[in-house]
């Protein structure tokens, strides 16, 4: 019988193994599904701190921003701004185009509309 007691504690330890990693396989998913729901929640406040920035750099441009540190950066952002437009521009000078006047597209330098807005491009 030793056999039979042998086989019969293999059987167990198998079982026993088998009952583990289901155990560990559904930790492993419930654990997958609260990181996702704290990456969901973390991507929340970001898109609400982004849209904060914005509120705050919109009310900079209309003079309304009285907070010296908040000037401050708000003044860093605009910096950034005028080197972004200077390469742009370089860009479309390269390219042989022109931006329209109204929203910004790239378009022909001959063009007389604007082929994203409709908008009349006088040169």
């Amino acid at each position: 019988m030793p056999l039979k007691d042998n086989l019969s504690k293999i059987g167990k330890y198998i079982e026993e193994g088998v009952s583990n990693v289901a155990y560990k396989s559904e930790n492993l998913i419930e654990i997958s599904k609260l990181n996702m729901a704290i990456s969901s929640e973390e991507k929340m406040i970001e898109d609400i701190y982004i849209k904060i920035g914005q509120r705050i750099y919109k009310d900079f441009r209309e003079n309304k921003i009285t907070d010296k540190s908040l000037k401050d950066k708000c003044e860093e952002i605009a910096e950034i701004e005028k080197d972004i437009n200077s390469i742009r521009k370089k860009l479309l000078k390269l390219k042989d185009k022109k931006a329209c006047k109204k929203c910004g597209a790239e378009m022909d330098r001959n063009a007389e509309f604007c082929p994203k807005c409709g908008k009349e491009q006088k040169n």
